[in-house]
């Protein structure tokens, strides 16, 4: 199950930003990027070009998750 940990906290990141930072037990993390997509998210309905920040947001996110449940260390 461990070498399974970080592809799913990849594609829980992808489904909303922060979820896969939940799965590695980066608490902090997870508050970072979800806050963010939430408010992305509420603004998207405005702003078009906020879903697009939004995407941007997933998938750094999903990267940053894959990255911390393989090496340990994220990208940011």
């Amino acid at each position: 199950m461990k070498e399974l940990r970080p592809l799913l906290a990849a594609l829980l990141s992808l489904v909303f930003a922060g979820l896969g930072h939940l799965v590695v037990q980066q608490y902090g993390r997870a508050v970072l990027f979800i806050l963010p997509a939430a408010f992305f998210w509420k603004l998207a309905d405005y702003y078009p070009q906020m879903m697009l920040a939004n995407v941007i947001l997933f998938i750094v996110s999903a990267v940053d998750a894959f990255s911390l449940g393989k090496r340990g260390i994220g990208i940011l």
